[in-house]
């Protein structure tokens, strides 16, 4: 059958069949790899296009900037789960409407803008406070800009802020607006309080089988055990690893001749010194100083000479050179910089010292075996993610790598043995790992991840103990110790309404009386304010009461141990007129909620000048977990 294919295939019907079948794949297959492409955009702004990379990078930037605040864990899914990407495509909507009302305004950002931007910007700027060239490309070399890119950013940006800027320009917080908002924040209350301790009952007795079995049954919740994991974890350490790193002495001398800037003081000098602009001055002032002094002699030419104390060569960039190459007492020639001519003169040498090699071994050693530790404990961990994600067993993993293994018997979601204990107290690193060990099933495992100080853990489930209601025999104390709680707490609960009463009936009724006849105490607030979190023993939810009652009302509430009543006593206006009320802060704050108001109007009508659209398919496609 072969050898026929082969013999027919040279026929000149077969290879025009073969042109037309090339043809026909041309046409309807091939062609369309060469004629289609999979789009990248994730939104459209009128014009503009919204690339998968600028929202990808976007997210990633908003990753890195929360990351720190939830302690170095936090995923893309996670990420996500918060609403960062949908933060980020938002981001990136807005500014390209602010970048086509820009365009379409005429705003034009001219190159003494750019420069006047980059000038004051604080991390360009060296120690004298001065825009720094080198400092600038290191920045943006850092950062990976380039300053065409960086360039074309403040022009963007700056344009950006000029549209913002003429939207907000004028706006000010309404006169009747601001008065309102003053007298209902400023105003205050001042309140009588009597405060009843649950304890205050007494006995209240023991229960008897059927009511311990009842509270047992009714409160499940506070004797139910918490779902409880044993657990195999495993820790790459770089103080382990160092421990058992070698260092020879060739490598110690190396490593202090390198840093031997590093161990030693510089000689530090006082120096005195004038500062002229005329050459001419400064020579005479030099050459008056040999005789006189530089002190007497810049003041005989009218100059306040300045003292620099315990200077050291590096500090006086343009000036270091001559100022170290003086003697002690002698005056220098007239130098010039960038501030004027100079005369200097030493009056005083601090010798610099360096650390003998003996003196720093011990230091040199432990800062060279850490820093062979952390390369070394990198390289580990690659090899010990690859192997697991292979498959491989932790325990094995765990001995062909050098990593430490501990069991855990039983932890809690919150890091806590049976006892209440800490469950690891030697694993500070399990605990910040525990949210996602709880999502695990028995048998799985974390990856890898890195914690403080670059020590390596990962955490396998070894079992599952499910949350369950201790016996009742077991927890029998608990349970009577909470029924005699709830029921001083019932009765409290009642002795409370009498006071409430007492007070309410009898306006003029002193509190401290009614309190002292019920076993409560009495106290008068201080004036308390509306945002007020608790003031003189009253919680937080009778200030807010307190402000929807009148005067002579009583209201009623609990704490963790007690029952208060509360009987509102005096309102304290605010008055916006008085000599002291200060606007400051709150005009501030309702300017920047109009600004904010206006802001999103205008957003919303540059969204109807430029439609945007959003191509969630796609997005949900780029952005998928195994992506």
């Amino acid at each position: 059958m072969l050898q026929f294919i082969r013999n027919f295939a040279g026929s000149w019907v077969v290879k025009i069949l073969f042109v037309l079948l090339i043809l026909s794949f041309g046409i309807w297959g091939i062609g369309d790899v060469f004629r289609s492409s999979t789009p990248t955009s994730v939104a459209e702004v009128g014009s503009v296009e919204i690339g998968r990379e600028a929202l990808d990078q976007e997210f990633r930037r908003q990753i890195e900037r929360l990351r720190p605040m939830l302690g170095g864990n936090l995923t893309a899914e996670q990420a996500k789960q918060f609403g960062l990407l949908e933060q980020s495509l938002q981001s990136l909507i807005q500014r390209a409407l602010f970048d086509l009302a820009a365009k379409d305004a005429g705003i034009a950002v001219g190159p003494e803008v750019v420069k006047l931007r980059i000038a004051d910007e604080p991390a360009f700027r060296n120690q004298q406070g001065q825009f720094d060239p080198n400092m600038f490309r290191t920045v943006l070399r850092n950062n990976q800009l380039t300053e065409d890119g960086y360039i074309a950013l403040i022009r963007r940006e700056t344009a950006r802020e000029l549209v913002a800027g003429a939207v907000n320009a004028g706006v000010a917080a309404p006169k009747t607006l601001t008065q309102a908002l003053y007298r209902f924040r400023g105003e205050k209350r001042v309140a009588e309080v009597v405060t009843l301790t649950n304890a205050s009952v007494g006995d209240v007795g023991s229960p008897d089988e059927a009511e311990i079995t009842r509270a047992y049954e009714d409160h499940q919740v506070r004797f139910t055990a918490p779902e409880y994991r044993a657990l195999t974890v495993a820790q790459l350490s770089p103080d382990a690893l160092a421990a058992d790193i070698k260092i020879d002495d060739a490598q110690l001398r190396a490593a202090y001749d390198e840093r031997a800037a590093e161990f030693g003081t510089p000689e530090k000098r006082n120096i005195l010194m004038t500062v002229v602009d005329d050459e001419a001055k400064a020579k005479a002032i030099a050459e008056a100083a040999k005789t006189k002094g530089l002190a007497d002699a810049a003041k005989e030419a009218g100059v306040e000479p300045l003292t620099l104390d315990g200077v050291a060569r590096a500090e006086l960039p343009e000036l270091g050179d001559a100022a170290f190459a003086l003697e002690q007492g002698k005056t220098s020639e007239p130098i010039k910089s960038g501030l004027g001519w100079h005369v200097l003169a030493v009056t005083g040498v601090q010798a610099g010292s360096t650390k003998s090699f003996d003196e720093v071994r011990g230091q040199l050693a432990a800062d060279i075996r850490k820093e062979k530790a952390l390369d070394a404990v990198f390289a580990i961990a690659n090899r010990v993610e690859d192997q697991l994600a292979s498959g491989a067993p932790l325990e094995e993993v765990a001995k062909a790598q050098g990593l430490v293994l501990s069991k855990v018997a039983a932890v809690d979601s919150s890091g806590k043995a049976p006892d209440g204990k800490d469950a690891a107290p030697t694993l500070p690193a399990l605990k910040a790992l525990l949210p996602n060990v709880f999502q695990l099933k028995a048998g799985a495992a974390t990856n890898l991840s890195e914690g403080q100080g670059s020590v390596f853990t990962a955490v396998r489930v070894d079992s599952v103990i499910p949350a369950a209601l201790r016996p009742l025999a077991e927890v029998r104390d608990q349970v009577v110790a909470g029924w005699q709680n709830d029921q001083r707490a019932a009765l409290a609960a009642k002795k409370a309404e009498e006071i409430a009463t007492k007070l309410t009936k009898g306006l003029e009724a002193a509190a401290q009386d009614v309190a002292s006849q019920s076993g409560a105490s009495a106290a008068m607030t201080v004036p308390f304010a509306r945002d007020a979190k608790s003031v003189n023993g009253l919680p937080g939810d009778l200030v807010a009461k307190l402000f929807a009652a009148k005067p002579g009302e009583v209201v009623s509430g609990t704490s963790a141990d007690s029952q208060i009543v509360a009987r509102l006593r005096e309102i304290i206006p605010a008055d916006p007129a008085a000599p002291d009320a200060t606007f400051g802060p709150l005009e501030t704050s309702v300017n920047q909620g109009v600004e904010s108001d206006l802001m999103a109007q205008f957003g919303a009508a540059l969204r109807v000048r430029y439609p945007v659209q959003i191509h969630r398919q796609r997005i949900d496609q780029f952005f998928a977990a195994n992506n």
